[in-house]
């Protein structure tokens, strides 16, 4: 029994009213002998009995008075929860219990701090209690790829055993495919009666309304519909209040840094009323070192960007994490980040000079050992620079270099397809073919033979030298050659160049001149990337190293021949998703390591790639192979954004999809309910005109 206005029941102690006006108005009479009145006594001993049954009647009809009007106020009703409908006998029983992401929402004022899966499983084991003993049920735990139930059975105590072992799981449950899973099982129970229990928030993505409902085989063969229960793990709530981060962009930050990156969250907020002043922390391997704050609209969407500067390596787990609400599991975006390390780069000289403006390697020089550069620059002619150990550097830059000599070709020719970086320049002492004899094998394209312009020198080098028309702005090293960047690069005069054979590869170019001439050429070899440019880095046949794009591409040229420049697409994936990883290293086994100890293997498809899957968990997923971090092969899964939208499915809703007659109890669950307060009105007007009839008598 339950009551509306429970302090009401206070009133319940008017009852003593009458039992103590009974007291108090006792009085003890004292005897007074009188002989006339004898005949009088002796009359009112047989009238005495039926006196005292007339005050008994008064007294209970007034206190029934007094008892029944502060009951009634109180509004008691007796209510009873049950999936057991009135059915024509017994009928055989699924109950199917949402596992999704959303049943992680927590609300302490209405759910005595219960997650609402915490309450589903009491409802589920509820109904399971509730059948007959003659009903035979079984039970499914639905999620994203539903397995089919187990048979229908008599033994309560495996499928309690069952629902008390499910735990809620970070993705969306299809809904549609396990009513259709537990119409399957039904059919096969001889018994007229079919019943699903469907255990559920009721989401607005919790149900595909456009899938027609699930039928079973009548006795006859015919179709029908099964009885539908609803049972409500909500507790009939109106709203689920959340916000959530949906996406987080990183773009590199070379205005704050070379290490540094810009980290931009997307934030929504799901609720009906405006959120102020909400807090992002950025965390870097579980430390906060930046923060922000949203306010985010009614159903609105808002940005934060945050910038932090990296300092170790190989990888960082970077997360954003919104102030805590009650679905925490949405709250936090996780990227993980392949940091950028400190390179070391050959500069092998050609043509030095003692006059560092005329030098070979003197604007490469300063450009590879500018302030904030992530290149450590090694400058050395060509015979000193030949008899050095290739394995120590990233990346060598041959600049206007002789042709090397056959050993020195392969030994070049192994570091570019170690998975090492080759950049080469052209000048006067490049001659196309010794080059092409000696390093044909490496070389994007064959050279073929310099073109001039105009002389250098000339009065009108200016207007007749060769200009850059095209370039590959999508490409990592020219990405960020946009606006006034881009004015720099393509500004840059070229008085001579080297002519390209148009060769079988062909390379990939990435700049051309104004006659359609290359101007930047790469090509990968074996595990590494030439990059071919057909002027000169020093003042001789252009003016490309005085301009502003020639330090920052530079940089850029060095980190992406050395594999420093992620160019792999930001890997999305999402819990319960199988992640494809390209790869060309040879590696013979690969182990992912995820949150809270989870560990999976990254299995070799025929094409080459490794996948890993499904994903159970959110979080970072870090790569090794032999106790070595391979940040290339990292990745961070993220929960499906649209459980995040906790929007409701109205009572109506639910009655149009499931219809009127399959659905019973409601959208909230099957618990009747029987207001006795009206009867207690009725019997106190009944009784107040029974001791009316009394007092006249």
């Amino acid at each position: 029994m339950t009551f509306a206005h429970p302090l009401l029941l206070w009133g319940c102690l008017g009852a003593l009213i009458p039992l103590l006006v009974h007291l108090f108005d006792r009085r003890r009479p004292r005897p007074h002998p009188f002989g006339a009145i004898a005949f009088v006594l002796k009359s009112q001993k047989r009238t005495a009995s039926r006196l005292r049954l007339r005050r008994l009647l008064l007294y209970t009809l007034r206190t029934l008075i007094l008892l029944a009007v502060p009951i009634a106020l109180a509004r008691p009703e007796l209510s009873q929860k049950g999936a057991v409908t009135a059915g024509l006998g017994p009928m055989a029983t699924v109950i199917v219990l949402d596992d999704s992401l959303s049943m992680r929402w927590r609300d302490t004022r209405g759910l005595s701090g219960q997650t609402l899966f915490e309450h589903a499983k009491t409802e589920a084991k509820a109904a399971a209690r509730e059948l007959m003993p003659e009903e035979p049920a079984t039970a499914l735990v639905c999620g994203a790829a539903p397995a089919p139930p187990a048979p229908l059975s008599f033994d309560r105590a495996r499928m309690l055993q069952l629902l008390d072992d499910a735990q809620p799981t970070w993705e969306a449950a299809d809904s549609s495919r396990c009513l259709e899973l537990a119409a399957r099982a039904l059919e096969d129970s001889p018994l007229p009666g079919k019943r699903i229990v469907l255990v559920s928030d009721f989401t607005a993505t919790s149900l595909r309304t456009e899938a027609p409902l699930p039928t079973v085989a009548g006795l006859k063969g015919e179709r029908i519909r099964p009885e539908v229960v609803l049972r409500d793990a909500a507790a009939g709530l109106d709203a689920l209040p959340n916000h959530a981060l949906l996406d987080v962009k990183v773009e590199p930050a070379p205005q704050v840094d070379p290490k540094a990156f810009q980290f931009t969250f997307t934030a929504r907020n799901f609720s009906d009323e405006a959120m102020k002043d909400v807090e992002l922390q950025l965390k870097v391997d579980g430390r906060v070192v930046s923060k922000g704050f949203f306010d985010l609209p009614p159903h609105g969407t808002g940005q934060k960007a945050l910038t932090h500067r990296f300092e170790g390596g190989p990888v960082a787990v970077v997360e954003g994490v919104l102030a805590p609400d009650a679905l925490t599991e949405d709250d936090t975006r996780t990227v993980v980040l392949p940091v950028p390390r400190e390179l070391t780069a050959l500069v092998v000289n050609g043509a030095p000079s003692p006059q560092k403006f005329r030098d070979e390697a003197f604007f490469v020089e300063a450009a590879l050992q500018a302030g904030g550069s992530p290149v450590r620059a090694v400058v050395r002619d060509a015979d000193a620079a030949f008899r050095e150990d290739f394995s120590s550097y990233d990346v060598i830059f041959l600049l206007n270099v002789e042709a090397p000599r056959g050993d020195v070709a392969q030994r070049l020719k192994a570091f570019v397809e170690s998975g090492h970086g080759l950049f080469i320049s052209m000048g006067d002492r490049v001659e196309p073919d010794a080059w092409n004899q000696a390093m044909g094998a490496v070389l994007p394209r064959r050279l073929k033979l310099y073109k001039t312009a105009v002389e250098p020198g000339s009065s009108d080098v200016g207007a007749r030298s060769a200009r850059l028309s095209q370039v590959m702005a999508e490409h990592p090293v020219l990405l960020p050659f946009t606006g006034r960047a881009r004015e720099g690069l393509m500004s840059a005069r070229f008085s001579r160049y080297m002519l390209l054979e148009p060769g079988a590869e062909g390379g990939q170019v990435l700049g051309t001149l104004d006659d359609g001439a290359p101007a930047l050429v790469a090509m990968r070899r074996g595990r590494g990337q030439v990059l071919l440019f057909t002027s000169t880095v020093d003042r001789d046949w252009s003016d490309f190293s005085i301009r502003t794009s020639f330090l920052p591409l530079m940089q850029r040229i060095a980190a992406w021949l050395s594999g420093a420049l992620e160019e792999r697409e930001e890997l999305k994936v999402t819990v319960g998703d199988t992640a494809t990883l390209q790869t060309q290293l040879p590696l013979s086994e690969v182990d992912l390591l995820g949150p809270e100890g989870l560990e999976l293997k990254l299995r070799k498809q025929p094409d080459g790639a490794l996948s890993a899957g499904p994903l159970p968990a959110p979080g970072a997923w870090l790569a090794k192979s032999e106790g070595q971090v391979l940040p290339a092969l990292s990745f961070a899964v993220s929960v499906d954004a649209a459980e995040s939208d906790l929007t409701r499915l109205k009572p109506d809703e639910l009655k149009a999809f499931f219809g009127d007659d399959a659905v019973k109890g409601g959208s909230s669950s099957t618990e009747s309910k029987a207001p006795i307060w009206t009867w207690l009105i009725v019997a106190a007007v009944l009784a107040f005109f029974l001791e009316g009839l009394l007092l006249k008598r």
